[in-house]
């Protein structure tokens, strides 16, 4: 087995009054152009606070601050070997204050609300979003589990949800 490196990230699904803001993101270095939550790196300082990391993120990207946030909560942890590295997302969700400016631009790509219905089989997303994103709408919002996804370098996942 080759030795790869590792890479740390955060996503962060935002809620508001039935909908859930998700970022097209274009041009990462990670990924494709795909609809993510909003996230990214996690800093070497911020190696033992993702948390620090997903709210850094969200001010960074869309200026949503942890004021404007209730209900912040770790929901999911991914581990996804692409066969180059392993990659770890922590997957958070958080509810936006009615009072919290609504987030319209983001300069990794571009925002969209969806409805809490939406098929996330129709979004072109990255495997591990995916099954998170998918978990947490049929499942992990009626619950306060804290989850471990993993999937293997072809994309499919290797343990239950």
């Amino acid at each position: 087995m080759a030795l790869r490196s590792a890479r740390h990230l955060t996503s962060v699904y935002l809620v508001r009054q039935g909908s859930v803001l998700l970022l097209y993101r274009r041009g990462s270095r990670a990924i494709a152009d795909s609809w993510v939550g909003i996230g990214g790196h996690v800093e070497p300082g911020e190696l033992t606070d993702p948390t620090a990391a997903a709210l850094r993120e969200l001010d960074e990207e869309i200026g949503v601050t942890a004021d404007h946030l209730t209900d912040l909560a770790l929901r999911y942890v991914a581990v996804r070997d692409t066969g180059a590295e392993i990659r770890t997302t922590y997957y958070f969700t958080a509810n936006l204050r009615p009072t919290a400016p609504l987030p319209t631009e983001c300069t990794e790509g571009d925002l969209r609300w969806f409805e809490l219905t939406t098929d996330p089989t129709q979004l072109d997303m990255p495997p591990t979003a995916r099954l998170a994103f998918a978990h947490w709408l049929s499942t992990g919002r009626h619950d306060d589990a804290l989850r471990l996804i993993t999937v293997d370098a072809d994309g499919r996942a290797t343990g239950p949800l």
